[in-house]
């Protein structure tokens, strides 16, 4: 499967309102120490402590929680809702 977003796409960001809900993509601060970065990826499963289970639109070539796991609610930066 081909990635959703490429280097270089412009996304606008919702921080405020719902929660994510399964499919939604989301920005998240990678969860692994020594990382820092911001990762886009779609949300598989929300947790009732509110952390995410996320995957990548390419999984043979993605980091995500196969690789570090649930990624806590205050990892979320918030939810995509454009591409331009």
């Amino acid at each position: 499967m081909e990635p959703t977003y490429v280097a270089g796409d412009r996304l606008l960001v919702v921080t405020r309102g719902r929660k994510p809900r399964p499919g939604d993509v989301v920005v998240i601060v990678d969860p692994r120490p020594g990382e820092d970065r911001e990762m886009v990826k779609r949300v598989l499963v929300v947790h009732a402590d509110g952390s995410v289970d996320v995957v990548g639109d390419n999984p043979n070539a993605s980091t995500d929680s196969r690789t570090f796991g649930p990624v806590p609610a205050n990892n979320l930066r918030g939810r995509v809702l454009r591409q331009y």
